[in-house]
């Protein structure tokens, strides 16, 4: 039995000698691919030639050659007089061999120049990894969901400015300046109305479904001071999230942060009694990384469990960032900050 390809290759060759033999016989005249030609009625005392005879003889052979074919073909393919035009018949070769082709690729799927074999990959494996952290910014109290790429940009930027000194009406401006270069002034004012109804109600009790109606049409239809007060929104919560000041009425904080893998919780803890210190202790979900950069302090622990590091004798008004790395995982760290305000 032939393969496909070779059947497709006879059927082509049966198609060039039938089609050739229509545009040499002008004299002729060709029935179908299982008759010879009917040649037309010449002068009786003309004998025949020799080129006459070879040219009948090669015209046999296509015939058998093409007849052959159709017998042997495994395709279902009409006879070639029934397809039509050469138009039709290229179509209805490209449908064939675009068939052979999917049922080819559906039974040896192509493989990336890494694999072996078939192998299937987890849908959001790459989300995962690349950005682990981002469980707790889709769980922002907000009015309405921020895109991905922003909220990734603005969990980097207030990382950045968790660690400086800045006052928080200031740190809320540079957290989304990057975002709105033509809103100055906007920014300004909003930063001061996000921070005035801080005070008068939690990130936990803001009345986010009385917010929701004046997103109709979510962040991409929001107009540019309405985007700039989402994002002020989130960035607030975020820094809040990532920051501990430790006081002497409050010398005890506790922050979670939630992952696809579970939540991680840091408690920082002021000991002044003993040894005038500040423990930290961080759960975490899985094998992680726990680093103080400035102190030179790294722990590490390979199952899910708590990590613990001190920080002796805080400086007043110094912060000191905290790093969360998961194990296995090239991502940037999560990054807290812990400080000591020995004034209320």
């Amino acid at each position: 039995m032939k393969s496909d390809a070779d059947t497709i290759r006879s059927f082509l060759l049966g198609l060039l000698e039938y089609f050739g033999r229509l545009e040499s016989s002008p004299s002729g005249q060709v029935d179908d691919l299982t008759e010879t030609s009917s040649p037309v009625e010449s002068a009786p005392d003309r004998p025949p030639w020799p080129h006459d005879r070879s040219s009948s003889s090669a015209n046999s052979a296509a015939v058998e050659a093409s007849s052959a074919f159709m017998r042997t073909s495994s395709i279902d393919m009409p006879p070639v007089s029934e397809l039509g035009e050469l138009p039709s018949v290229q179509d209805h070769f490209q449908t064939v061999l675009k068939r052979r082709l999917q049922i080819e690729i559906s039974q040896n799927p192509p493989l990336f120049p890494w694999e072996s074999s078939v192998t299937d990959y987890p849908v959001e494996l790459t989300v995962s990894s690349a950005h682990p952290w981002m469980q707790q910014l889709r769980s922002l109290p907000l009015p309405t969901a921020l895109p991905e790429d922003i909220l990734v940009g603005l969990l980097n930027r207030c990382q950045e400015l968790i660690a400086e000194s800045w006052q928080p009406g200031v740190q809320l401006v540079k957290a989304v300046e990057n975002l709105f270069p033509d809103q100055p002034q906007a920014m300004e004012q909003i930063a001061g109305l996000v921070l005035a109804n801080a005070t008068v109600r939690s990130a936990a009790t803001r009345d986010v479904e009385t917010l929701r109606a004046a997103f109709p049409e979510g962040y991409e239809g929001a107009n540019p001071q309405q985007q700039v007060t989402l994002t002020m929104l989130a960035a607030k919560d975020i820094l809040d999230t990532l920051t501990l000041t430790l006081t002497p009425d409050a010398p005890s904080q506790q922050r979670e942060w939630l992952t696809a893998e579970g939540p991680v919780r840091l408690t920082a803890r002021y000991q002044p009694a003993t040894s005038n210190q500040i423990q930290l202790t961080v759960a975490v979900p899985q094998a992680s990384q726990l680093r103080l950069p400035t102190l030179g302090q790294t722990v590490t622990q390979t199952h899910p469990g708590s990590l613990t590091l001190t920080i002796p004798e805080p400086s007043a008004d110094e912060f000191y960032p905290v790093e969360v790395h998961f194990s296995g995982l090239d991502a940037a760290p999560l990054t807290f900050v812990v400080g000591w305000a020995d004034q209320n």
